[in-house]
This record gives C-alpha cells, structure tokens and sequence, in this order.
C-alpha cells in the first residue's frame, strides 16, 4: 500500500471533502441570516444557495488538488482562496450573460433615469460580502476535513509499508526498515550495487524529508562483486541503525552496471 500527498480527484475521500460543501452553505447562509436579516430557501433564493453552494464546490475541488497534505489551515486557506476566485468567475459569467442578452426596461422606466449602483459597483460589493462570510465555514471544512483524513491515515499507517516521493518532487519511493531491508537484500541477490538513499519522516500525513542520507562509493580497482557485497552491508548497517524508526522511510538508489566478467 502507498500514500500519495498529491490527492487525486479519484479519491473517494474526495467526494466526502465536496459533500462538506453543503455545510459550508448552510454555514454561509446562516451567517447572512445572522448578519443581514431572515434568508428563506425558497423558490426564489434557491438559485442563491445553487450559486453559493457551486462557488465553494469548485473552490474545494480546487484546494484539494493543490493541497499537498490534509493539514486543516492549509486546506481551509486554499478552500476559503479558491472559493473567492470561483465566486467571482460566476459572478462576471452572469454578468457577461447578462450584458449580451439585455433586458427591457419596464415601460415606467425612463432610459436616462439612473438606477443607483454601476454593474462594477454591485459586483465589488458582492465579492467583499462573500470574502466576509466564506471565511468561517471554508475554516470550519478545512478542520473537519483534516480530522476525518488523520483518522483514515492513523487505519492506512497500520499496514503502511511505502509512500510516494511525487509530492517531493522524486520519483520513486521510500520504504519502511523491515520492507527495506527485504528490497535491499534483493538487489544485493540480482547483483546490483547500492549507491545509498535517503531518510524521509510520515509527518501528519505527509512525507517529509529528515536530510538524513547514506552512500557507498566504489573504491579503485575495487571488483564488482565487493562493491556489492559492501554496500549491501553498508545499506543494512546504516537502515538498522537508525536511531529513530518511527514513521521512517528509507529510499535506496542503485546503479545499473553491466556485469563484468
């Protein structure tokens, strides 16, 4: 089993970060209740709550994608972000909407009479309303969502034999001591040297490197097969020894080297 920190979209705990959606809506509508006066979910607010409900669904399928690990204040600043960018995309889509399929003035309405606030004005107003009251209940997921993922990475962690280095930047992965010493063993079978590795920490669930390292150098004139042998030794030695194995990882890196005759 492995951990990846870059969450995929595929993820089932995905799909329960986006239903927290609903929350942050009715956490958002209770808050302009609370601020601006009685909100009734009827016919013609639900196409608020739909706008409201769609701004904080992208901004979380957004923040998940770029959150690296599920650390609550992480998610809940992407989360709380992205949902003010997605607010104020739909918000100029309707307006652009709107602009290109214009409506007539009721027949009481002179076109020179002047309607009070410039289309640019309401829309300032709205963006700041929404950067007030988003900010609560994108925390609030972010928080929820952060405990729920802990809990599912305390159960993985059980049977946890390898992560991921992707969200590090390496390809390839690291492993813990008893599995790396089973993939040691099995390039010092198939005859491959072991150049060294590197130490990495499971932090929150996230990995993160200790800027611990080992390497073995071939010596001068130094055979194939010794060269093997020692950094097998070398590799197991320091993997054995480290000094803290809680929630460690160990990656190895090989050469390829033809064999020698």
């Amino acid at each position: 089993m492995q951990i990846t920190d870059n969450m995929k979209l595929t993820d089932k705990r995905f799909w329960i970060f986006e239903a927290l959606a609903i929350l942050s809506t009715a956490t958002t509508i209770g808050i302009i209740q609370v601020c601006l006066g009685r909100f009734e979910l009827d016919g013609d607010s639900m196409p608020i709550f739909c706008f409201i409900l769609t701004s904080y669904l992208v901004g979380q399928t957004v923040a998940w994608k770029v959150s690296k690990c599920p650390k609550w204040l992480k998610l809940g600043l992407s989360t709380y972000f992205y949902s003010i960018i997605s607010f104020a995309s739909l918000f100029a889509f309707i307006i652009i909407l709107d602009y290109l399929d214009p409506k007539p003035l009721p027949v009481d309405v002179s076109v020179d009479t002047h309607i009070g606030f410039s289309t640019f004005s309401i829309s300032l107003v709205a963006l700041v309303l929404w950067s007030l009251v988003s900010f609560i209940p994108s925390m609030l997921t972010g928080f929820i969502a952060s405990i729920y993922l802990g809990s599912e990475k305390t159960k993985s962690n059980r049977t946890l034999k390898s992560v991921s280095l992707e969200p590090l930047g390496v390809n390839g992965f690291a492993y813990l001591q008893k599995e790396a010493l089973k993939i040691a063993n099995g390039y010092f079978n198939s005859n491959k040297p072991i150049l060294g590795g590197d130490v990495y920490k499971l932090v929150n669930g996230c990995i993160e490197s200790t800027s611990d390292s080992w390497y073995c150098d071939r010596k001068e004139s130094e055979s194939l097969y010794d060269y093997v042998v020692r950094s097998y030794h070398i590799t197991c030695d320091y993997i054995r020894n480290y000094p803290d194995k809680t929630n460690t990882f160990f990656s190895i890196v090989i050469e390829q080297i033809e064999d020698e005759i």
